[in-house]
C-alpha cells in the first residue's frame, strides 16, 4: 500500500489569534507532524499561522509538503458581554463555520480529515450543552484541549450547580465522536473522567527555548537600560498578570534605590483598565518620559513581540520572571518558560501557578496582588533563599521532564496512532 494511503490527516481548528494561541498552533502542528500525521489547518489567519509553524517546526524536511492552511471564519461576540465565548446561538455558529471551512479545505487539498482537533476547545462549548452538535456539523471523530475547566474542582459548591454545568456546555464533550479531553490543568483530571465517562488527559504546558542569530533590538535596550541591575520581567500586559501590583513593586524599589530593573514588555491595552488604575500607569510614565523613574522599561505604544525567538531572547535575560497573576486559575506558559530557562519566579499562591510552583520549587508564591509580599519575595529570590531563608534548590530538570515536548508529542502521537 502506498504511504498516501497509510498517511492520516488532522484537522487543526483555532478559532482565536491572539496571546498564546497562534504559539499553540505552531506547538500542535508540529507534534501531529512528527507522529507522522498530515495537518489541515484552519485559523484566522493562514499567513501568520505558517510562520508559526516554520518556528516550531524547524529544519524538519519536507514538511510543507503534509501542511495545508485555510481560513477559518471566526464569527462573532457573544451577546453577553461582548467576549468571544458565551451563548448558544455563537457557540452553534462556531461549530457550523468550522464544518464549512472543513468541507472547503478538503476539497482544496485533496485529503479527508480522520481527526479534527481543538487546540481551544472552550470556545465551542459555552452555553450548548448538546452532545449530537459535532455530528451534525463536522462528522468526524475529534478531540481538543480544554482550558478553562476548573468548575469541576472538588471543593466548589455553587459553581458545581446543575445550572452552572449546563452553561459551561461540558456535556457537549460527552459526543459519541469525542474520543479523549486534554487539559493542562492536571489537578481536575479524575473528577472529569467521572463526569464525562471518557480518558480526560494531563497535557505538558510545553515551550519553545530557540533564541534568534542576533540580540533583537528590544533586549538590547533593556539590557542597556538595566546597566547591570538585576531585571524583574514581565511579557503581556493584561491586568490578570498583575501589572499595577508589579507597578507598585517597582515604584518602592525606586524609593529604596534598590539596584533592581522592571521590564514591562508586550502589548498594552488602555480599555483594559479602570480609570483609576490607568491614572497610576499614565502619571509612572510621565516620571518615565522625565527621567525621574529609570528602574523602569513600560512602552505603551509596543506591539506583540513578533516571534518566539524574539520573545525568548527578552525573557532569558530576565534574573526574576513575574507570574504573580491575579484572578487566574489556569496553568501558564510563564512557569514552563521559566523553569526552562532556570529563573526563578515570583508567582500567585494557590491555584495551578501557585502548586506547581510550590511542587518544584521554582520561586516563591505571595498572596494575590499583596505588594509587601512581592517584594519581600524579590529580596528572597535574588538571594536564593526559600522564605525560610534556606537554600531555595530549585528543581527545574523535573519541572521541564514533566512539561517536556518528548511527553506532548506522545500524547498526541498516541491519539493519531489509535485513529
Amino acid at each position: 500500500m502506498r504511504e498516501s494511503e497509510n498517511i492520516k490527516t488532522v484537522a487543526l481548528i483555532s478559532p482565536l489569534w491572539m496571546g498564546h494561541h497562534p504559539v499553540f498552533f505552531g506547538h500542535f502542528t508540529g507534534a501531529f507532524l512528527r507522529a507522522g500525521a498530515r495537518v489541515i489547518g484552519l485559523a484566522p489567519n493562514p499567513e501568520s499561522a505558517m510562520q508559526e509553524i516554520a518556528a516550531a517546526v524547524g529544519d524538519m524536511p519536507g514538511w510543507r509538503e503534509r501542511v495545508s492552511v485555510h481560513k477559518l471564519p471566526t464569527g462573532g461576540r457573544s451577546w453577553f458581554g461582548g467576549r468571544f465565548e458565551g451563548d448558544p446561538y455563537h457557540t452553534f455558529q462556531r461549530w457550523h463555520l468550522a464544518g464549512s471551512a472543513l468541507d472547503k479545505a478538503e476539497a482544496r487539498s485533496g485529503w479527508t480529515a480522520d481527526l479534527v482537533y481543538f487546540p481551544y476547545i472552550d470556545s465551542y462549548l459555552r452555553f450548548l450543552p448538546l452532545s449530537s452538535i459535532p455530528e451534525i456539523t463536522i462528522g468526524r471523530p475529534w478531540s481538543g484541549l480544554y482550558l478553562r475547566n476548573h468548575h469541576h474542582r472538588s471543593d466548589q459548591t455553587s459553581e458545581c450547580s446543575p445550572l452552572h454545568m449546563l452553561a459551561k456546555g461540558d456535556t457537549l464533550l460527552k459526543s459519541r465522536l469525542c474520543l479523549e479531553v486534554g487539559v493542562l490543568d492536571e489537578r481536575f483530571v479524575n473528577g472529569m473522567e467521572d463526569f464525562l465517562g471518557k480518558p480526560v488527559i494531563a497535557y505538558p504546558d510545553v515551550t519553545q527555548t530557540f533564541l534568534p542569530e542576533k540580540e533583537p533590538d528590544l533586549t538590547r535596550i533593556i539590557r542597556e537600560k538595566a546597566a547591570g541591575r538585576k531585571v524583574i520581567g514581565l511579557i503581556g500586559l493584561e491586568t490578570r498578570k498583575g501589572t499595577l501590583n508589579m507597578l507598585r513593586v517597582a515604584l518602592r524599589a525606586h524609593e529604596e534605590k534598590l539596584p533592581w530593573y522592571f521590564a514591562f514588555a508586550g502589548v498594552f491595552d488602555r480599555n483594559a483598565y479602570s480609570p483609576s488604575d490607568l491614572a497610576l500607569i499614565e502619571s509612572v510614565l510621565k516620571r518615565i518620559a522625565s527621567g525621574e523613574l529609570d528602574n523602569i522599561h513600560f512602552d505603551p505604544e509596543a506591539g506583540r513581540i513578533p516571534t518566539e525567538a524574539d520573545f525568548n531572547s527578552l525573557f532569558s535575560s530576565f534574573d526574576i520572571v513575574w507570574a504573580a497573576f491575579e484572578g487566574f486559575q489556569g496553568s501558564s506558559g510563564t512557569l514552563s518558560k521559566a523553569a526552562a530557562f532556570h529563573i526563578p519566579s515570583v508567582a500567585t499562591a494557590g491555584e495551578c501557578i501557585g502548586h506547581r510552583l510550590e511542587n518544584f520549587r521554582t520561586g516563591l508564591t505571595i498572596p494575590e496582588g499583596n505588594t509587601d509580599k512581592a517584594f519581600d519575595a524579590i529580596h528572597k529570590l535574588l538571594a536564593g533563599t526559600n522564605w525560610q531563608g534556606a537554600p531555595l534548590d530549585p528543581d527545574f530538570q523535573s519541572f521541564n521532564e514533566a512539561h517536556s515536548i518528548e511527553r506532548f508529542d506522545a500524547i498526541l502521537s498516541n491519539l493519531v496512532e489509535a485513529l
